[in-house]
């Protein structure tokens, strides 16, 4: 199995059913920052996601509040 840090930006949409425009809202929104979860490679068109922060801020947005 391929495990992965980081992805293209196309690939991220097509595995989780979330599109561009999203993922620049949060950007807008500062919930995700360019260099931490989503990052420019030099000589590559396409922005990539780092899962790993991706997760970490899924888990920290994720939060249960015991009753």
């Amino acid at each position: 199995m391929l495990s992965l840090d980081c992805v293209p930006i196309s690939a991220y949409c097509k595995e989780t059913g979330e599109n561009v425009e999203a993922i620049n809202k949060r950007i807008q929104r500062g919930l995700w920052r360019e260099g931490v979860h989503v990052l420019k490679v030099d000589g590559v068109k396409e922005r990539w996601i780092d899962l790993t922060e991706v997760a970490k801020w899924a888990r920290q947005s994720n939060v249960y509040h015991a009753e």
